[in-house]
């Protein structure tokens, strides 16, 4: 009877070592072969439906944190880029072109797709030479990247470089150290079933039958054996040995892999214009840039501007740099650098944005006796900084939040920031008294406009608008930004102003500078004149108190063509 059970027993023991030995060492040699060394498991590609071979992920197809995603992209018409992004910048640099907007992936690797209409087949600008992309890959074969998923929004955008041509796109997983334990485990379920075999050999030594004492020349050995465990208490303690190896496991596992989380995608994707050193590269571009520009304008073109600003602070250089050819005077070319005392950095939904800097400039080694403030602006994602706003301000007279997060005006903000500058730009078309300390901008009519030759020369029209821009002047890419500071608010704007001026009937009128009759297109005895300019203003308008001027500048402008 005890011979019996022992055998029941190991036989129990033999069957579940090798149970339990062989579905882990299954599992462990299939999550090996399928990760491969380089710890990755991938989804079959599948095809990109644009003709152009485009395509761009939808911002919320990957709602997970925690997880490392690898995207593979292929191109039958040779070289391919594929690149990660924020997808404010993604979307904005697809617009415009004939591409695939892919919404899901399903198991078999097949993509859910939308068609994205337009009139391109590839983007404006060269994927490879842009420097908004988080990760990317590029060149002839399959290009993969691994982005970790932190649950911030995220955009994988796929384009083949040798022009239209099909593409693929494939996604998987990556477990740093998954395939080495994959291969423990599978090691682990080896040395199990080798238990049982080991388990079973004992077994058949011992049912083996033992000689006969009639045969032998000495008496047989005498033992006592020992007392039998139950035979309930065998399959139990395998059953608990059993359980300690899948715990372990599951620790090893859970231990050295994060697992992923879901997190709830926003409803739109809000990117901030720059982080800190986004502003840091932003600020060198625009140095060289500018430094370029005053080689080119060196050479009297207008032209040169065009590279680091627009709007009006592009206006006021195009027209020094045409006065100075009517003059015949070549200005010298400078270098300069700028360097980021502070900033306010607003966040946008989509492009243009904006970011106000205070600034220290060098030129040519020497450093600037007084601060300045600017705007930078960026029409497109694969667009430069230009800057829109300069102007010099007291030393310590701007107090900007330190960059880092949004500064985002309420709209309740925004209205009051618009209204004091209105009270401004009434002012200055009509000379009302209004309630703004106006500073230095209180001389503007009477520096503007001049001598009215004892009354022969009047004001026939007079208008002051915010510069070209936008229908909203405090929209993105217009002329008025407001931002909130301590006790108040910050606001920056840029004013076009136009004057014009009668001369009594039987008197004419001319500019005594030569240069800026040219410039304005206003040469010669005239009975009209008109004054075409700028006004740039930098207001703080402080919580419970008058708006106040801070700063202003003006000058005129050459007519536009």
């Amino acid at each position: 009877m005890f011979h019996r059970e022992g055998v029941l027993v190991r036989t129990f023991i033999v069957v579940v070592l090798s149970t339990l030995g062989g579905l882990v060492l299954l599992i462990g040699g299939a999550i090996a072969a399928l990760v491969g060394p380089d710890d990755t498991a991938s989804l079959p590609a599948g095809k990109i439906p644009a003709t152009s071979g485009v395509a761009i992920t939808s911002f919320d197809l990957f709602p997970v944190r925690d997880l490392t995603l690898h995207a593979t992209a292929t191109s039958q018409g040779g070289p391919v880029f594929l690149g990660a992004a924020h997808p404010v910048d993604a979307r904005d640099y697809v617009t415009g072109v004939n591409a695939s907007w892919v919404t899901g992936v399903d198991r078999s690797g097949t993509l859910a797709t939308d068609p994205i209409d337009g009139e391109l087949d590839a983007p404006e600008v060269d994927p490879t030479t842009t420097t908004f992309w988080s990760g990317s890959a590029s060149g002839d074969g399959a290009q993969s990247l691994d982005v970790t998923l932190t649950g911030e929004p995220v955009t994988f955008v796929v384009v083949p470089l040798g022009g239209p041509a099909a593409t693929t796109l494939a996604f998987g997983a990556v477990v740093p150290g998954l395939f080495v334990l994959a291969l423990g485990v599978a090691g682990a379920g080896a040395v199990l079933v080798a238990a049982a075999a080991l388990v079973r050999r004992r077994g058949r030594r011992r049912t083996e039958p033992t000689p006969d004492p009639a045969d032998a020349d000495t008496e047989p050995e005498t033992f006592t054996a020992p007392e039998p465990e139950p035979a309930e208490a065998a399959p139990r303690t395998l059953r608990r040995r059993a359980l300690v190896l899948g715990a372990g496991l599951t620790v090893t596992l859970t231990a050295c892999v994060p697992v992923p989380s879901a997190v709830e995608p926003p409803e739109q994707p809000v990117r901030i214009a720059a982080d800190a050193d986004e502003l840091d590269a932003a600020l060198a571009s625009y140095s060289e840039r500018e430094s370029a520009a005053s080689q080119v304008a060196a050479q009297l073109d207008p032209g040169a501007w065009a590279d680091p600003d627009t709007d009006g602070r592009r206006a006021l250089m195009e027209y020094r740099t045409k006065l100075d050819a009517a003059r015949d005077q070549p200005p010298a070319p400078y270098t300069v650098t700028y360097s980021g005392l502070d900033a306010a950095v607003p966040q946008f939904t989509s492009y243009p944005m904006w970011f106000m800097a205070l600034v220290e400039s060098t030129t040519d080694g020497t450093p600037a006796e007084l601060p300045q403030l600017r705007v930078f602006e960026r029409e497109r994602a694969a667009a430069p900084w230009r800057s829109s706003f300069a102007l010099d301000v007291p030393v310590d007279a701007v107090q900007l939040p330190a960059p880092g997060s949004a500064s985002v005006a309420s709209p309740d903000q925004v209205a009051a920031g618009l209204a004091a500058v209105e009270l401004v730009r009434s002012h200055l078309e009509t000379g009302a008294e209004v309630a703004v300390d106006l500073g230095e901008l209180g001389t503007f009519r009477e520096k503007v406009l001049g001598n009215d030759l004892e009354g022969r020369l009047r004001v026939t029209n007079a208008q002051v608008t915010h510069f070209d821009g936008p229908e909203d002047p405090t929209a993105p890419g217009g002329p008025l930004q407001v931002v909130p500071v301590d006790g108040g608010l910050l606001v920056t704007s840029a004013l076009s102003y136009t004057f014009n001026r009668e001369m009594e009937t039987g008197w004419s009128v001319n500019l005594t500078d030569v240069a800026v009759a040219e410039v304005t297109g206003q040469p010669g005895e005239r009975q009209n004149l008109r004054t075409l300019g700028l006004v740039q203003t930098v207001l703080l308008v402080p919580d419970g108190a008058a708006p106040r001027v801070l700063s202003a500048g003006w000058s005129l402008l050459a007519p536009r063509v």
